[in-house]
């Protein structure tokens, strides 16, 4: 099986920040969009309309692909939903600690790869980028609400010798309102966005069935500081803008970035 491709690239973020002063600059930042209320930290944000949490990865209509029957489909889009709530939605995890949730869903085989590279020193070893985590101690999350819009297909794949397997492809999408560990603010919303695909596949006719997660297409992450040293995300408050660069982060159509690209995104 192919290990996952390492791919994520963070984003660095882009607002422009105006200079306040005095008794206007109160009332200014109340009415500024930029400034998020923690009470409303979706509040102006296209995720405003995204469902909450694990309500946003919703399983398609199962039918059966290749040689791979309904229930196959139906267990592995299970599989599949659950390891995207333990790799990018699991509090725990998000908050820097051991991935726990996440290698308990993983197949004994690449459980063990994962638990070897883990917060390695080696950064193209690491796997931490395989889960969402921001940097121990670096972060409160604002409210319990974690913004999520995903999608799931089922296709016929292969294995590096040919075998037949079914592949699950999806894109995440995922907004994490945070801020500063122990203060107040700034509140800032952070995105993690991921095209990969799961593999899934028997060693026997009768045998249980096995996954895989698979190798990455395009993985970043938005409002965060660029060149992370070890695999964890650190929100970038004071982003300013490159006019000439920014990208819509909303963009499903935007070009896959490349390995080590790191530009500038407009307001999440």
């Amino acid at each position: 099986m192919s290990e996952r491709g390492v791919m994520r690239t963070l984003l660095a973020g882009c607002l422009a920040v105006t200079a306040l002063s005095g008794c206007a600059a109160i009332r200014d930042a109340l009415a500024d969009p930029a400034v998020i209320d923690p009470s409303r930290p979706f509040r102006g944000s296209p995720s405003e309309s995204y469902a909450d949490g694990v309500d946003g990865i919703v399983i398609p209509v199962v039918a059966p692909v290749g040689k791979y029957p309904a229930a196959d489909v139906e267990a592995a889009y299970q599989t599949s939903k659950r390891m995207l709530v333990a790799a990018h939605l699991d509090r725990q995890t998000l908050l820097g600690g051991a991935p726990e949730a996440f290698t308990a869903l993983l197949d004994r085989e690449q459980r063990k790869h994962f638990l070897k590279y883990l917060d390695s020193r080696d950064q193209d070893k690491n796997t931490r980028s395989w889960v969402t985590s921001f940097a121990p101690g670096s972060v409160d999350m604002v409210g319990d609400v974690i913004k999520v819009k995903a999608a799931m297909s089922a296709e016929p794949g292969k294995d590096d010798q040919g075998r037949p397997q079914l592949w699950v492809t999806y894109t995440f999408r995922s907004v994490y309102p945070v801020r500063p560990k122990g203060m107040p603010g700034p509140v800032l919303r952070v995105m993690a966005f991921v095209k990969a695909r799961h593999e899934y596949w028997r060693d026997e006719p009768d045998g249980p069935l096995r996954h895989w997660d698979g190798p990455s297409v395009d993985m970043w992450t938005a409002w965060t500081e660029c060149d992370s040293p070890d695999g964890f995300l650190r929100p970038d408050y004071e982003g300013m803008p490159n006019v000439m660069a920014t990208s819509d982060a909303y963009d499903d159509n935007a070009p896959a970035m490349k390995k080590g690209e790191c530009g500038a995104v407009g307001e999440v």
